[in-house]
């Protein structure tokens, strides 16, 4: 495989000898129409494959130059890497000469070269006079400083010039990524005889390779690749670059077409909505308004959609802004993926950018704010990206799966970048999982407000009850967190010793019940019955029988029941039995104390040691177990 995989792309006003060139370059006719044959223009794209001097592999593709066919040529130039503008040594720079050049500069085009095409047929003086022309009206391009080389198709002259100067801007393009995730936009679809659907297109991103599962997108629908071709070639596995021909199962012919995505499963978003820059072409006698119906051209789609301009009420001829994009259709797309836009009618070009936020939250109209966002995640570096990501979830968690979408980074890459946002305490971990669950130290510091403010405000409500229950508590901050997440902020704040939580019950870390005389009593009373019964302690019911408990002081009773288990003067045994503290602890020598002397204990043995009964012997066990003292084996306890 060569490591270099070269799109070039042919681009110039219609009958200025495009097809003829590529014919010349490599034997092969694009026109694969009959309607191309008889009108002698490139209506829908064509592709073939030569091979230069130095063992480059290139695919070319010929586009249509009649302005008719416009969105044709912007579906095949958006996987270019190299364009070949000709232009007519007879005619020089015509309409859509210009109009593709512009495309080209908007889809971020940064190599080509002129063929300066029919020089046949005019004289050396005329031919000088075009290239002068041709020189200024390149200007401001990528293709200012590039060669214009005379050559006539027809007669095979100044070819071996053209392929001369194609060599050496090939060596000036770096090798494509090839670890980042598929991203395949389909531009042609057809099916053949004993082969069934067939798609084609550029891979922009990643690898493919026989028997991968992939999904279509907006479509959401799993597709396999059954076979791969390049250059007419069957291949196993194909890379950034190439034309591709792609045999899949899965799907039925008429539920593809131009414009859909092949990803990798789970890897895009599919949206209406995009935050975009977007510039406008300098030449237009066109004002873009803000809300205006638009044509968007992005990978090989085109779909109507509106713009709305942030901080403007109107783009002018040259100016640049911040804008999102409404569409009528669902697409996918990935951040730094250029477009291109054209008026809804006539179907002039007017402008292109890049993507900076694909699948936008839903925005409050503070346009400075949003303004100032999309120009940090524009300049920034990765690590800014992806906290302002994190940040913009604002009441829920952001997902590893989540930000991959929307960073279209590779996992390996963002796993870096959230250690060093971890370290840097810029954001938190709620669950370490393979998808991982992440928050802004901002949010954090919003939701630990909240938690604060509602927990003092129980207390001063509740003074006789120890806390909140952990579930009235989640249900009462405005965030969306489920138990798992909720209970990780919990514990971070338990940790900072902010708050402090027993039995599912939270509290301030520095709260105390202030008790009433009577209610101190009350306490002391039932303290006094549990002490004096350390292995028969009595239910609750129990209780409140011997103390006189009536349906009046019934609260004040659980609610003190409560504040001495959340402190620990009273332990819960397996959900039913409330215990002393003492009795725990002086239960848990005496069983270490033989366990250190014999190696085992049993049921009744432990029974016996403490002189209780089974019941509460059981219990006691079994907490032990829970706290890892003990571990059980047959009808034996050991040590753990």
């Amino acid at each position: 495989m060569n490591d270099k995989n070269i799109i070039i792309g042919t681009a110039g006003h219609i009958d200025h000898g495009k097809t003829t060139l590529i014919k010349a370059l490599t034997g092969a006719d694009t026109d694969r129409l009959q309607q191309e044959k008889e009108r002698g223009i490139s209506i829908e794209l064509g592709f073939t494959s030569f091979e230069l001097s130095n063992q480059h592999q290139v695919g070319i593709i010929d586009v249509p130059g009649h302005e008719k066919f416009i969105k044709n040529m912007l579906a095949g130039a958006a996987g270019v890497d190299l364009a070949i503008l000709v232009v007519a040594a007879d005619e020089g720079m015509m309409p859509q000469s210009k109009e593709h050049l512009a495309i080209l500069d908007l889809l971020g085009v940064k190599h080509g070269v002129v063929a300066l095409s029919k020089s046949d047929k005019v004289d050396e003086e005329w031919q000088e006079l075009v290239i002068e022309d041709t020189r200024e009206k390149l200007k401001g391009s990528f293709l200012e400083n590039a060669e214009i080389i005379p050559i006539s198709a027809v007669e095979k002259e100044g070819i071996d010039s053209l392929k001369l100067e194609l060599n050496k801007i090939i060596e000036k393009i770096s090798t494509k990524e090839t670890e980042n995730n598929t991203y395949f936009p389909i531009d042609r679809v057809f099916t053949l005889k004993g082969f069934g659907t067939i798609v084609t297109g550029t891979l922009f991103r990643g690898v493919i390779e026989v028997e991968d599962e992939l999904e279509l997108y907006p479509q959401s629908k799993k597709i396999r690749v059954r076979s791969l071709q390049v250059h007419n070639d069957q291949v196993q596995k194909v890379y950034p670059g190439q034309r591709v021909g792609i045999n899949i199962s899965g799907i039925d012919k008429d539920e593809l077409q131009r414009g859909d995505v092949l990803a990798k499963i789970n890897s895009l978003f599919k949206t209406k909505y995009f935050e975009a820059k977007m510039k406008m072409l300098k030449d237009l006698n066109f004002v873009l308004k803000n809300g205006d119906q638009i044509r968007f051209h992005i990978g090989s789609k085109e779909i109507i959609g509106r713009v709305y301009i942030y901080d403007k009420r109107e783009l002018f001829p040259g100016e640049e802004a911040y804008v999102q994009f409404t569409l009528e259709g669902e697409i996918a797309a990935y951040l730094g993926e250029k477009f291109v836009i054209r008026r809804h009618s006539p179907m002039d070009l007017i402008g292109g950018g890049r993507i900076i936020i694909v699948d936008p939250p839903p925005r409050k109209r503070n346009e400075q704010q949003i303004t100032r966002m999309l120009q940090k995640i524009e300049a920034g570096d990765w690590e800014e990206k992806i906290e302002i990501f994190i940040n913009s979830k604002k009441h829920e968690s952001a997902s590893m799966e989540y930000l991959l979408k929307k960073s279209s980074l590779k996992e390996t890459e963002l796993k870096n970048i959230l250690k060093q946002l971890k370290t840097a305490e810029k954001i938190i971990c709620l669950k370490e999982t393979k998808n991982s669950l992440w928050i802004h130290i901002d949010t954090f510091t919003e939701v630990e407000a909240q938690i604060l403010d509602f927990v003092a405000s129980y207390h001063q409500n509740n003074h006789l009850e120890p806390g909140i229950s952990k579930e009235e508590l989640r249900s009462k901050i405005k965030f969306n967190f489920d138990n798992q997440e909720f209970n990780q902020i919990i514990k971070i704040l338990v940790s900072k010793n902010i708050i402090k939580e027993k039995e599912n019950t939270v509290a301030l870390f520095d709260f105390e019940i202030n008790f009433t005389e009577a209610e101190k009593e009350l306490k002391n009373k039932i303290i006094e019955k549990f002490k004096n019964n350390l292995y028969s302690p009595p239910s609750p019911a129990e209780l409140k029988e011997e103390l006189n408990i009536d349906q009046q002081k019934e609260e004040k009773f659980n609610s003190i029941i409560n504040y001495l288990i959340f402190n620990e003067h009273l332990i819960r045994l397996n959900n039913q039995i409330l215990i002393h503290s003492q009795a725990v602890d002086r239960s848990r020598k005496l069983l270490q104390n033989y366990l250190n002397e014999n190696s085992e204990i049993e049921l009744g043995e432990f029974r016996d040691l403490i002189e209780s009964s089974r019941k509460y012997a059981l219990a006691l066990l079994e907490k032990f177990e829970n706290d890892r003292l003990i571990k059980k084996i047959g009808d034996k306890r050991v040590l753990f």
